[in-house]
């Protein structure tokens, strides 16, 4: 029997950007107390020496899961929690830089994942947001619109890593 639906979607989530941030050459530390932050990218690179470590220059995020992602106009939209919302657009530019990763499973519970012999597949696609701007108060979320060319894949992770680097988070 699988995990009530709630659980099962956010241990999805969490494996489809382990899988995506392996192949972009990073590791997931994941946060044991909810700060706002739900983990952090590190870039491993090899050294001059051969030896392989982390670069330094980490890209934090908050890990969403969702089945009813509204998509329309080019567009996902998705209400975000305010203090989530807050916590990302709120973010000093020269603090270590902060995502929203998003992902969106298709269909009911049961196929959100499907395996045989050769293959496993998750039923999902994911994106990623982020932004600077005003905390908005007085308000218990906010729908956020991100553009569907903001795919989040392991290529898109590793552009992340490097404008960590070169210090900027867009």
């Amino acid at each position: 029997m699988p995990l009530p639906p709630n659980h099962l979607i956010d241990q999805l989530a969490t494996a489809y950007v382990q899988a995506l941030a392996a192949v972009a050459g990073a590791t997931i530390a994941a946060t044991k107390l909810d700060f706002g932050v739900d983990g952090t990218l590190k870039h491993i690179v090899q050294s001059r020496n051969g030896y392989f470590i982390e670069s330094g220059f980490p890209v934090d995020f908050q890990l969403k899961s969702t089945g009813k992602a509204e998509v329309k106009d080019h567009h996902v939209y998705f209400e975000l929690e305010i203090r989530n919302y807050n916590l990302i657009v709120t973010r000093s530019e020269v603090a270590t830089p902060y995502y929203l990763f998003l992902v969106c499973f298709h269909g009911d519970s049961p196929d959100w994942l499907a395996q045989d012999r050769d293959r496993l597949i998750l039923r999902a696609s994911a994106f990623w947001w982020t932004s600077s701007g005003l905390s908005l108060m007085n308000k218990k979320s906010k729908v956020i619109k991100i553009p569907l060319a903001n795919c989040l894949t392991s290529n898109a992770i590793e552009k992340m890593l490097l404008r960590s680097r070169i210090g900027s988070a867009t």
